[in-house]
């Protein structure tokens, strides 16, 4: 038995296949396969049932699981702690949505690959459901996305709050007729936001509906850059952070709305499930903490 049976056992019974797994490790099929035979004949048992027609892992497989954890934790731990951190060969798949992309991931990168440079950084940017469906299902180690996210299963840690307004061009003439807008007074203008795969865009929906409002259209796109683009170009409104456009807000091209009632700023986490925190993903967590600019005052 040695650590890349172990790997490949875990990695499986993540993601639910041989063939998953395998893609996971950069390896062949046949090459997992051959792994898992082997630890099965070191251990003397059955780690999974091949005869169903979807892979189910034997008692044995999962009484093996809680062993086969405490060795990688271990092991990863031994090689982070004690040795020299550019030693360190393995591979994150880290899952982000664009207003960390656009704000302060180029800084976490940079700390991981200055104390980690032989490790590879898979980055996925992407919206927020896209981002929690894909760590559910084991395709990411760790994500950094808008909360809420809480629960026995995961891990977390704060970093921090962003704030959101609405936001519209000068050439829709908001600022010349009120200085506060309401859900009814926006109504009637189209609305731009990013796709129902955002949680954005189910905090417009529900800002417009608990005070019995309905836009009167929501066009929709998977770019937040591409959002604030169509906005200055006057084609509606949108929510956008202004930490993010401040350049834009200064060069007077976006105008901020003053509105009622308030929105509250958006929490993020680093989230990991709990069954799958490792050394390095705790390590990258307070990364993520110390190189976060977002709000830490609450």
């Amino acid at each position: 038995m040695n650590l890349k049976h172990v790997e490949s056992f875990l990695w499986i019974q993540r993601l639910g296949s041989f063939s998953a797994a395998a893609r996971r490790l950069n390896t062949s099929q046949p090459a997992i396969s051959m792994r898992i035979a082997e630890l099965e004949k070191t251990l003397g048992v059955t780690l999974f049932d091949r005869r169903a027609r979807a892979m189910k892992i034997t008692p044995e497989g999962r009484e093996f699981a809680d062993y086969a954890r405490r060795i990688t934790d271990l092991t990863t731990e031994v090689q982070i702690r004690l040795s020299d951190h550019s030693q360190y060969t393995g591979r994150i798949n880290l899952g982000v949505t664009e207003s960390v992309a656009l704000t302060w991931l180029p800084e976490l990168v940079v700390r991981i690959n200055e104390e980690f440079p032989a490790m590879v950084i898979d980055l996925d940017v992407d919206l927020t459901n896209v981002i929690w469906r894909k760590l559910r299902a084991g395709q990411l180690d760790l994500a950094i996305l808008p909360g809420p996210a809480f629960g026995s299963d995961l891990s977390t840690k704060y970093l921090g709050d962003i704030r959101y307004t609405w936001m519209a061009s000068p050439k829709l003439g908001f600022e010349k007729s009120k200085t506060q807008f309401n859900p009814q007074d926006l109504s009637s203008v189209p609305v731009i936001t990013l796709s129902e795969d955002s949680n954005m865009h189910d905090i417009i929906e529900h800002w417009f509906t608990r005070n019995k409002s309905v836009p009167h259209r929501i066009d929709v796109c998977n770019s937040l850059g591409v959002v604030a683009a169509l906005t200055v170009a006057g084609l509606g409104i949108a929510m956008l952070p202004p930490t993010i456009f401040n350049d834009e807000i200064k060069a007077g091209a976006l105008h901020e709305l003053e509105t009622g009632p308030s929105i509250d700023p958006l929490q993020f986490w680093a989230v990991q499930p709990s069954r799958h925190v490792s050394p390095i993903t705790k390590i990258i967590s307070d990364y993520a903490q110390q190189a976060s600019t977002f709000d830490f005052s609450d």
